[in-house]
Protein backbone atom coordinates (compact mmCIF):
# COMPACT_ATOMS: atom_id res chain seq x y z
CA UNK A 1 0.00 0.00 0.00
CA UNK A 2 1.75 3.17 -1.14
CA UNK A 3 2.00 6.19 1.03
CA UNK A 4 1.88 9.92 0.52
CA UNK A 5 3.27 12.90 2.23
CA UNK A 6 1.73 15.98 1.69
CA UNK A 7 1.66 19.26 3.49
CA UNK A 8 2.82 17.60 6.49
CA UNK A 9 1.15 14.61 6.97
CA UNK A 10 1.02 10.60 5.74
CA UNK A 11 -1.65 9.37 3.66
CA UNK A 12 -2.14 6.07 3.24
CA UNK A 13 -3.66 5.21 -0.21
CA UNK A 14 -5.67 1.68 -0.90
CA UNK A 15 -4.44 -0.89 -3.78
CA UNK A 16 -5.43 1.29 -7.21
CA UNK A 17 -6.76 3.86 -5.52
CA UNK A 18 -6.99 6.88 -7.57
CA UNK A 19 -4.55 9.87 -5.91
CA UNK A 20 -7.09 12.80 -5.72
CA UNK A 21 -9.08 10.42 -4.44
CA UNK A 22 -7.29 9.01 -1.62
CA UNK A 23 -6.19 12.41 -0.73
CA UNK A 24 -9.82 13.81 -0.33
CA UNK A 25 -10.96 10.37 1.56
CA UNK A 26 -8.40 11.47 4.17
CA UNK A 27 -9.53 15.12 4.05
CA UNK A 28 -6.48 16.22 2.24
CA UNK A 29 -6.17 19.87 1.57
CA UNK A 30 -5.66 19.19 -2.11
CA UNK A 31 -6.54 21.25 -4.71
CA UNK A 32 -8.75 20.27 -7.40
CA UNK A 33 -11.87 21.13 -9.92
CA UNK A 34 -13.05 19.14 -13.10
CA UNK A 35 -11.79 15.60 -12.24
CA UNK A 36 -10.61 15.00 -15.67
CA UNK A 37 -7.39 16.27 -16.39
CA UNK A 38 -8.65 19.32 -18.09
CA UNK A 39 -8.33 22.18 -16.25
CA UNK A 40 -4.75 21.03 -14.28
CA UNK A 41 -5.88 22.41 -10.85
CA UNK A 42 -5.15 19.41 -9.14
CA UNK A 43 -1.50 19.54 -10.73
CA UNK A 44 1.04 19.07 -7.79
CA UNK A 45 5.02 18.52 -7.88
CA UNK A 46 6.43 14.85 -6.63
CA UNK A 47 9.55 16.09 -4.11
CA UNK A 48 10.56 12.14 -3.46
CA UNK A 49 10.31 8.90 -4.83
CA UNK A 50 9.35 7.36 -8.27
CA UNK A 51 6.99 9.56 -10.84
CA UNK A 52 4.20 7.14 -12.11
CA UNK A 53 3.05 6.63 -15.36
CA UNK A 54 1.52 9.97 -16.93
CA UNK A 55 -0.56 10.19 -19.94
CA UNK A 56 1.33 12.88 -22.04
CA UNK A 57 -0.88 14.77 -23.77
CA UNK A 58 -2.67 16.17 -20.13
CA UNK A 59 1.32 17.96 -19.34
CA UNK A 60 3.96 19.17 -21.57
CA UNK A 61 6.98 17.46 -21.93
CA UNK A 62 8.45 20.19 -19.75
CA UNK A 63 5.81 19.99 -16.61
CA UNK A 64 6.53 15.86 -16.66
CA UNK A 65 10.16 17.02 -16.72
CA UNK A 66 9.78 18.86 -14.04
CA UNK A 67 8.02 16.07 -11.72
CA UNK A 68 4.32 17.41 -12.22
CA UNK A 69 1.69 15.09 -11.66
CA UNK A 70 -2.03 15.46 -12.56
CA UNK A 71 -3.44 13.63 -8.78
CA UNK A 72 -7.22 13.17 -10.60
CA UNK A 73 -5.46 11.11 -13.19
CA UNK A 74 -2.67 9.79 -11.00
CA UNK A 75 -2.71 6.02 -9.78
CA UNK A 76 0.13 5.64 -7.28
CA UNK A 77 2.45 1.86 -6.82
CA UNK A 78 5.04 3.47 -4.50
CA UNK A 79 5.43 6.02 -1.79
CA UNK A 80 5.27 9.76 -3.06
CA UNK A 81 6.50 12.73 -1.19
CA UNK A 82 4.05 15.85 -2.92
CA UNK A 83 4.12 19.93 -2.55
CA UNK A 84 1.87 22.43 -4.34
CA UNK A 85 3.15 23.88 -7.24
CA UNK A 86 5.83 26.77 -6.33
CA UNK A 87 3.73 30.38 -6.81
CA UNK A 88 6.52 31.28 -9.35
CA UNK A 89 5.36 28.35 -11.80
CA UNK A 90 1.08 27.69 -11.61
CA UNK A 91 -1.43 26.05 -14.23
CA UNK A 92 -3.20 28.71 -15.61
CA UNK A 93 -6.50 28.86 -17.65
CA UNK A 94 -7.43 31.50 -21.04
CA UNK A 95 -10.49 33.36 -20.02
CA UNK A 96 -10.94 35.77 -22.38
CA UNK A 97 -9.13 36.21 -25.36
CA UNK A 98 -9.89 40.14 -27.03
CA UNK A 99 -8.82 41.21 -30.40
CA UNK A 100 -8.25 45.01 -30.34
CA UNK A 101 -6.91 44.99 -34.24
CA UNK A 102 -5.77 42.49 -36.78
CA UNK A 103 -1.66 42.13 -35.15
CA UNK A 104 -2.99 42.71 -31.39
CA UNK A 105 -5.06 40.95 -28.67
CA UNK A 106 -5.44 41.02 -25.30
CA UNK A 107 -5.66 37.77 -23.12
CA UNK A 108 -6.79 37.13 -19.64
CA UNK A 109 -5.32 33.77 -17.58
CA UNK A 110 -6.71 32.68 -14.46
CA UNK A 111 -4.21 30.90 -12.64
CA UNK A 112 -6.37 29.30 -9.79
CA UNK A 113 -3.68 29.18 -7.67
CA UNK A 114 -2.31 32.07 -4.86
CA UNK A 115 0.26 33.86 -7.91
CA UNK A 116 1.95 37.31 -7.12
CA UNK A 117 2.85 39.21 -9.89
CA UNK A 118 3.11 43.04 -10.94
CA UNK A 119 2.21 45.12 -14.03
CA UNK A 120 4.96 45.57 -16.27
CA UNK A 121 6.79 42.35 -14.90
CA UNK A 122 7.29 39.83 -16.86
CA UNK A 123 5.93 35.95 -17.31
CA UNK A 124 6.46 33.57 -19.37
CA UNK A 125 3.28 31.55 -20.96
CA UNK A 126 3.35 28.01 -22.17
CA UNK A 127 1.20 26.60 -24.16
CA UNK A 128 -0.07 22.82 -23.32
CA UNK A 129 1.22 22.69 -27.53
CA UNK A 130 4.99 23.36 -25.86
CA UNK A 131 4.59 26.96 -27.53
CA UNK A 132 5.97 29.21 -25.04
CA UNK A 133 7.15 33.26 -24.98
CA UNK A 134 7.65 36.29 -22.44
CA UNK A 135 5.66 39.04 -22.48
CA UNK A 136 4.76 41.98 -19.75
CA UNK A 137 1.87 41.48 -17.28
CA UNK A 138 -0.60 44.18 -18.44
CA UNK A 139 -3.29 43.86 -15.50
CA UNK A 140 -3.25 41.54 -12.64
CA UNK A 141 -6.61 40.92 -9.82
CA UNK A 142 -4.78 39.26 -7.01
CA UNK A 143 -8.65 38.83 -5.71
CA UNK A 144 -9.66 36.76 -8.91
CA UNK A 145 -6.34 35.36 -9.57
CA UNK A 146 -6.47 37.05 -13.35
CA UNK A 147 -3.26 38.04 -14.93
CA UNK A 148 -3.69 40.23 -18.64
CA UNK A 149 -1.13 40.74 -21.22
CA UNK A 150 -1.21 41.93 -24.99
CA UNK A 151 -0.30 39.42 -27.40
CA UNK A 152 1.75 41.37 -30.82
CA UNK A 153 1.43 39.15 -33.83
CA UNK A 154 4.45 40.11 -36.27
CA UNK A 155 5.86 38.52 -39.42
CA UNK A 156 8.22 35.78 -38.22
CA UNK A 157 7.15 36.19 -34.96
CA UNK A 158 7.33 33.59 -31.89
CA UNK A 159 5.48 30.64 -32.48
CA UNK A 160 3.05 31.25 -29.54
CA UNK A 161 2.12 34.57 -30.85
CA UNK A 162 0.53 32.85 -34.11
CA UNK A 163 -0.76 29.99 -32.04
CA UNK A 164 -2.84 32.63 -29.68
CA UNK A 165 -3.94 34.83 -32.58
CA UNK A 166 -5.23 31.74 -34.56
CA UNK A 167 -5.63 28.69 -32.85
CA UNK A 168 -6.14 29.76 -28.85
CA UNK A 169 -9.61 29.49 -27.41
CA UNK A 170 -11.30 30.23 -23.81
CA UNK A 171 -10.33 27.29 -21.86
CA UNK A 172 -7.23 26.60 -23.07
CA UNK A 173 -4.85 25.50 -20.74
CA UNK A 174 -1.29 27.47 -20.04
CA UNK A 175 1.41 27.21 -17.51
CA UNK A 176 2.31 30.60 -16.29
CA UNK A 177 6.06 31.40 -15.19
CA UNK A 178 7.27 34.12 -13.10
CA UNK A 179 10.49 35.72 -14.51
CA UNK A 180 13.30 36.53 -12.48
Amino acid sequence: MPEIQFQGNRYPLDENENLLDGLLRQNARAPYSCRAGVCHSCMLRITAGCSPAVAPSLLTEEQIKKGYILTCQTRVTADLSLTLPTRDEVPGILTELESLNSTEIIIKVSTRLPFEVSIGEHITLVSNAGFEATYPVTGFSSDSQTLECTIVRSAGGSPFSAWIHSEARTGDRLMVIKNG
